[in-house]
């Protein structure tokens, strides 16, 4: 009827070898194991908010002066001026802001140009040429204020788009548009403007084949070259020239 106390004993003596032996298995490898992995996982974690910090630090960096102002409101219109006198109105504009204490309502106004050279009189002759005749760029922040004083600038015919009572601004790809025409031609340097087309008759003034004549039958734009066709022993001959070594007949 009563259970025999060597039995018991027996039974807590196998119960703790049991547990000890399970303490045993989890108290190795396997136990740094798990430490391990905890504390990658918290190396990790860290290095990810280290980077989203660093990314959230960089990003104000990434936006360009114009990105920046739009983010702030501005927006970039046009305007039409007396042809002409798109710098003088652009002066006036400059001054206007200034005696008016708008500067921080306004960023750049632009007169959108490009640098060429021309042959005048037999030598090459750099000059500014307008992309956009009549038209002044302005960034401003539209209000009654600045439309106002844009409006009582002496020159300024009216705002480009929109109504005279809400001008509309032009879109960001127009913006990139212009400004990246005038940044491709800073870095290009000024651009050849040839005074000839394909088909007219020149007559050579420099070089070997002087006071030769022959029709254009190429022009490469990019180096200021023309190809003519010359008249060699009774064959047509193309030639490549200077646009300065020519003379249109």
């Amino acid at each position: 009827m009563f259970d025999d106390p060597k039995d018991k004993i027996d039974s807590v003596e196998s119960a703790e070898e049991t547990t000890t032996d399970s303490v045993e298995e989890l108290s190795g490898e396997d136990l740094f194991a798990f430490d391990d992995t905890d504390e990658s996982s918290e190396e990790s974690s860290e290095t990810v908010e280290q980077t989203e910090e660093e990314d959230e630090q960089a990003e104000p960096k990434e936006l360009d002066l114009h990105e920046q102002r739009r983010l702030e409101g501005f927006r970039w219109f046009i305007i039409h001026a007396n042809t002409g006198h798109e710098n003088k109105v652009k002066r006036n504009i400059e001054m206007g802001i200034k005696a008016n204490g708008l500067d921080d309502q306004f960023g750049e106004i632009l007169v959108a140009e490009q640098e060429v050279v021309e042959m005048k009189n037999g030598k090459r002759v750099s000059r500014k040429r307008k992309l956009f005749p009549s038209y002044v760029l302005v960034e401003m922040k539209m209000n009654k204020d600045t439309q106002h004083l844009i409006n009582e600038i002496p020159g300024v015919s009216r705002f480009i788009g929109g109504n005279q009572l809400k001008p509309q601004a032009i879109s960001r790809e127009e913006v990139n548009q212009i400004l990246g025409r005038m940044s491709d031609t800073e870095e290009s340097g000024s651009l050849l403007e040839i005074p000839y087309n394909v088909g007219d008759q020149v007559q050579v003034i420099d070089g070997p084949f002087s006071d030769w004549s022959g029709v254009i039958s190429e022009i490469n734009q990019d180096k200021g070259k023309l190809t003519v066709m010359i008249s060699i022993f009774g064959s047509e001959t193309p030639v490549e020239l200077d646009f300065l070594q020519v003379k249109e007949l």
